[in-house]
């Protein structure tokens, strides 16, 4: 029984290895973020996804993920719904609303169709209920990330504005003689659309409808997204030289 089982381990541990592989060959690990109150389950689906060549790091609750993804923003959420002081739903829906559009799975005993539609209806791209099979778990992060990638495809051409040059399927931009600046697809969509009309206003709304798929205009999401993009690009923020506000309208790149 002792062997067998060490066989088992073994196996385990060279499947892990071959993953990591894979997503060495991609040329881009996949960084995970886990959220639950619950450290034991944080653990187990740290040690299965890592074994799959993710790169996996948790969180027992929100403001201390909240802290991580300031720090570093992942490729894929896995959240909690039920947990103290503030639910999984409330934390995404904070996450939201200050701008960050990071992929997510719902992961929870709730297993009622309201939750389920609530999960979906504020944004998570899966759902998965307790308790769960691990190669499911596997599978369905596997779903997720393949349809990201689909969606976020961009073209290989970079695009050049006076100091400035955007790779977009490489989500850095240059800018003078400084080291690439690494963006988040959202952050690269949005300087996209500003460069690609360059000296051109670029209406608020127009950038919600293009980004966003968003035709409302109570959002300040786009507010938001031009501030992480002035806090990267900019000398000085408060002062841009670049991304230019213009009053009542929205924002123009300006060529230096």
């Amino acid at each position: 029984m002792l062997i067998s089982w060490h066989c088992h381990l073994l196996r385990d541990n060279l499947q892990g290895v071959r993953g990591k592989l894979r997503y060495q060959e991609e040329g881009k690990t996949v960084y995970i973020l886990v959220v639950d109150d619950d450290r034991f389950a944080n653990t187990l689906v740290q040690f299965v996804l890592s074994k799959e060549g993710y790169e996996v790091e948790t969180a027992d609750n929100p403001r201390g993920a909240m802290q991580m993804i300031q720090k570093r923003e992942p490729d894929l959420l896995i959240l909690d719904v039920t947990m103290p002081y503030i639910s999984g739903f409330e934390f995404s829906e904070k996450l939201r609303s200050e701008g960050y559009e990071i992929p997510l799975i719902f992961m929870t005993a709730q297993d009622t169709i309201e939750a389920k539609l609530h999960g979906f209806n504020i944004g998570a791209d899966d759902y998965i209920c307790k308790p769960y099979n691990h190669q499911e778990l596997v599978a369905r992060v596997q779903a997720v990330m393949r349809r990201i990638k689909k969606n976020g495809k961009v073209g290989n051409q970079s695009i050049r504005g006076g100091a400035i040059e955007l790779f977009p399927a490489e989500l850095k931009v240059v800018v003078g003689g400084r080291a690439p600046i690494t963006l988040t697809p959202t952050e690269m969509q949005v300087l996209r659309a500003l460069m690609a009309s360059s000296g051109q206003v670029v209406n608020r709304d127009q950038l919600l409808a293009d980004v966003w798929n968003d035709n409302e205009n109570n959002s300040n999401i786009v507010d938001v997204y031009i501030r992480r993009l002035r806090m990267k690009l900019e000398v000085d923020p408060d002062r841009p030289q670049h991304i230019v506000s213009v009053r009542g309208i929205g924002y123009k790149f300006v060529v230096k």
